[in-house]
Formats: C-alpha cells, structure tokens, sequence
C-alpha cells in the first residue's frame, strides 16, 4: 500500500488515503470519499490514470478492516443515478473502494452512446471487462458475460465538471463553452488512445489488452494534467 496525500473539507489539514495500485483499491477513513474537494477528486483520478500499466492482482474473496481487523461488510450504495459498491467497517472506520468504483461514485465512467459504440465496434474487436478482467467480443456484447458489468468509458463531461468547479465563477456563457469544448477534447483523447492500441495491436507492436476504462483513464488524465498546469 501507498500513501495519497488528500484535502477534504472536514479537516483543516490534509489527509492521508492508502492505495494498492496492483489491486487498484483505496482505503478511506469514515467520511474521507465523500468530502473529498475537487481537487483532491481529480488528483486520485490522475492516480488512477498513473497505474493503467500495472499489473493487476486478483482480488482476495474477503477483507478486514486494517483498523479492527473485523471482517469487512460488501455494500451496495447509489450516487445520484449510479450505483457502486464497496466494503464497509461495521464500526465506521472506514471502507475499501476498487478504482473502478471509486470512479463510479464520482460520476466518472458512463455507459458508451451509440456513435461512440458504434465507432469503437468497427475497429475493436475485444475488449477486457475493467470489472474482473475477462474478454468481452464488443461486435456482439455490450455487457461482460461472466460478472454482467456494462461495457463503460471514462465520461469526459463528469470530468469537465470536475474541472469547472476549481476555477472561478465567470461569465455563465463562457463557462459553458469552456465545459463544452473540454468535454470535446477529454472525449477525442479517449477515443483516439482506444483506437489508436487497437491499430497498434493489429500491426503487432503491443500485446496489452484493452480495458477501455483504464486507458480513457490514461488518455484522460494525460491531458488533465496539461489542463491544470494552466
């Protein structure tokens, strides 16, 4: 486990998040995910985007609480119309967040529009589930057969907005085109990095597989990060 410096708005100080980029999990103490600054949000999400080349570890069937050690509650939760899952402290301290969860809860991945399927069907043949890792024949699924998870992206509007929220209040306007045109270049960047392996791998000059929420992820926060030096 590694340690992710935090800013939430329930401390003054900052906080300290504990990752395993090789099991892509976070552990929060009681109320850290939820009050979580934009900031803080985006940085984790850059995270997220650093570990897309890590190899990943199956997850264990069950987990304990590094505070107590009691065995660890799975729950089913809902943020606004998404829902995710995670494991609970029954003693509140705390819970276990998979990255792909966590993006969820934080309205960061998105079912697929038509154009966008339609455009990723007629070069991507197979896809790896970001859920549990198995194949899933995109030209005839739109969901992995074996755990059920839809097929999703990394949805570029929820980053925008993400985005929006650090910078100042302007002109409503403005505001809106500068959402507008940054939800634009966020989603060419993650369909022109998915399109892009795939030629890679059918000239043979990559063998990774296509797990299309982490490498929006990376395409992503490749561009974020230009966003936010500004």
């Amino acid at each position: 486990m590694v340690s992710r410096t935090a800013e939430v708005s329930i401390t003054a100080r900052p906080v300290d998040i504990d990752a395993c980029p090789t099991c892509r999990l976070f552990w929060f103490d009681q109320f850290e995910s939820t009050s979580l600054k934009p900031r803080a949000t985006l940085d984790l999400f850059q995270y997220i985007a650093s570990t897309a080349n890590e190899r990943i570890t199956p997850l264990a069937s069950h987990f304990n609480c590094p505070r107590c050690d009691v065995r660890l509650e799975f729950t089913r939760d809902l943020q606004r119309t998404t829902t995710f899952t995670y494991w609970r402290c029954d003693f509140r301290h705390g819970r276990l967040i998979s990255f792909n969860q966590f993006l969820r809860e934080k309205n960061f991945i998105r079912t697929p529009s038509p154009a966008e399927l339609a455009r990723l069907r007629a070069t991507i043949r197979t896809v790896s589930c970001s859920q549990c890792g198995a194949p899933v024949d995109l030209a005839a699924a739109s969901a992995c057969a074996h755990c059920g998870a839809p097929i999703a992206l990394i949805d570029p509007d929820g980053v925008a907005d993400a985005l929006r929220q650090l910078t100042r209040p302007g002109n409503a306007a403005s505001a809106t085109g500068d959402h507008a045109s940054t939800s634009a270049a966020l989603r060419d960047a993650q369909i022109d990095a998915l399109l892009d392996l795939e030629r890679r791998r059918l000239h043979r000059e990559t063998e990774r597989e296509i797990d299309m929420v982490s490498i929006g992820a990376q395409a992503i926060g490749a561009l974020l990060g230009a966003l936010l030096a500004r």
